[in-house]
């Protein structure tokens, strides 16, 4: 699941690419809850491991020494996990000099090599040495940038690319330690769980560790404030924007996303961002308590960039608190579509883009879809082949977007102006927080036939069941602008004939005239 989510969110980054748009301080502890989240969660056992970190340096290369005890099972059996493939990256290779250092201890290989099980003494304390090495043959660049980075100026890794982890329960909240020793003195020190802390003692679940990133070097760090809670940024390397114009970006783009939610319980938030190789490339992911950032050095301020750090945030609740049932590509209509529409609708009330710029965007979704030779598949093959083919990967985005703004008119319209899209929304979330509502095609249907009646649920379901055309409401952007269909060959007379809708501004009105942007909730 891990995996799937992460390389979701790379695709999402490729995605937007094209016409689519995919010191030394005192020791601190945190307590950590869900993905993104903090909690005052308590250990549920007496499990914890301990780790100790330091470089070593080679001649042509550096490596990161590991050193981590954990009690063992009764049994005198305790099988440990060593970075595997993440994300198509292959980490194993990476992992060097795995040896015991507890008395009569054995590693032991399994028929899986990334599995091995330690023989000890029952309930014993196990020691364990290992060195990290970078295994990357190339520049960094998209395709090989979630491995991990070491040399002689900084570090980057993901917790599942670097760290070896007993195999217990994933969920179950343990008492972990760090230790950074021999850390050069001029570097600074940036992960998941706190800002240049040398030792760190949190509580988190192997879930929520693994999900960690860790940053050290010649990285800037600076820091501001979304309700109160810091935010940080943790970057190097020269860029056409400076350090307080993206942390800025950032720290907007949280602030109205939390207020939509009403949810501001982060009280720890970083993101981190790494050179990469490239032409106007970037991908991302979503970390525990951050977000990873991964930009060509030419990358500017732009809607994409704006885009990928806004839908990718998003997903901290629409994915992550709002549980979504597997398969899950049955639903990414709502997941990713969904988060589309959100995410250019929250950037424009952030007045991060212009209405111009949403209508425009919006646009060219609308041209996609129309024009694509998978419009009309069914939602079968989007579960089969969402992976795999680049097509059907982007038709779910396409579908729930257009789906969003035509069900955010048809509520608005059924209830006289009282209600959105917004209000569906936050029912959603507010049920699966409390009443561990968990996202389904028949779960969904249950609350839009509530909402917009069984007209709208029937649409949306010919659509994504059996393929069908969704038709855009002329409605679908307000008051201030209409819509014209557009008749397209591909071909010039044999050519199949497209019917592409397109919203224009009405003669007589003004884009940022009052009922213009309150349509779209800006105040």
């Amino acid at each position: 699941m891990i995996k799937k989510f992460t390389v979701l969110l790379f695709i999402s980054s490729l995605f937007i690419n094209n016409t689519l748009l995919l010191g030394t301080t005192a020791p601190a502890t945190h307590i950590y809850d869900n993905k993104l989240n903090v909690s005052s969660n308590k250990p549920e056992n007496n499990n914890f491991i301990n780790f100790g970190i330091e470089p070593f340096y080679e001649i042509n290369k550096v490596r990161f020494i590991v050193t981590m005890e954990f009690p063992g099972d009764r049994s005198g059996e305790t099988k440990i996990l060593l970075p595997n493939e993440f994300a198509g990256q292959n980490n194993l290779d990476g992992i060097k000099f795995l040896k015991p250092l507890s008395d009569n201890t054995t590693v032991n290989n399994t028929d899986k090599p990334e599995i091995k099980i330690v023989r000890h003494p029952p309930e014993s304390i196990i020691k364990l040495y290992y060195q990290v090495e970078e295994i990357r043959d190339d520049d960094i660049e998209l395709g090989n940038h979630y491995m991990v980075i070491l040399n002689k100026s900084y570090f980057h890794f993901l917790g599942e690319t670097f760290f070896i982890l007993p195999m217990w329960d994933w969920y179950s909240n343990i008492r972990i330690s760090l230790s950074w020793n021999h850390m050069p003195f001029t570097w600074t020190l940036a992960n998941s769980f706190g800002i240049n802390e040398k030792v760190q003692n949190i509580t988190a679940t192997l879930a929520q560790f693994s999900g960690s990133i860790f940053t050290g070097g010649d990285f800037r760090i600076s820091k501001k404030h979304v309700g109160g809670n810091p935010v940080y940024l943790s970057i190097r390397g020269k860029w056409s924007f400076s350090d307080d114009q993206l942390l800025e970006l950032a720290k907007n783009i949280l602030s109205i996303e939390r207020n939509f939610w009403n949810d501001h319980n982060f009280p720890y938030h970083i993101i981190t961002v790494i050179p990469i190789d490239g032409s106007g490339d970037q991908g991302g992911t979503g970390r525990t308590n951050a977000y990873a950032l991964y930009l060509s050095t030419d990358r500017k301020i732009d809607y994409r960039l704006k885009r990928i750090l806004a839908h990718e945030s998003f997903h901290t609740w629409l994915g992550d608190k709002i549980k979504f049932s597997e398969p899950e590509t049955l639903v990414y209509w709502f997941k990713e579509g969904f988060c589309d529409y959100y995410t250019r609708l929250l950037l424009l009330r952030a007045n991060l883009i212009t209405l111009e710029e949403y209508v425009d965007e919006y646009n060219k979704i609308l041209y996609a879809y129309h024009t694509s030779s998978v419009r009309n598949e069914k939602n079968e093959r989007i579960a089969g082949e969402f992976w795999t083919n680049k097509n059907i990967m982007k038709l779910p985005y396409m579908r729930g977007d257009i789906i969003a703004h035509n069900l955010n008119a048809i509520i608005y319209k059924n209830s006289g102006g009282i209600k959105s899209l917004d209000d569906f929304m936050r029912d959603i979330y507010n049920r699966s927080i409390n009443e561990s509502l968990v996202i389904s095609n028949g779960s969904l249907s249950a609350l839009i036939r509530f909402y917009a009646g069984d007209k709208a649920l029937s649409d949306i379901m010919k659509c994504v069941n059996s393929g069908e055309i969704i038709k855009s409401r002329s409605d679908a952007l307000g008051p201030c602008f209409y819509m014209e269909i557009e008749s397209y060959r591909k071909l010039w007379l044999i050519g199949e004939l497209f019917e592409i809708p397109t919203y224009k501004l009405k003669p007589e009105n003004n884009s940022n005239t009052k009922k213009c942007m309150e349509w779209f909730g800006v105040n």
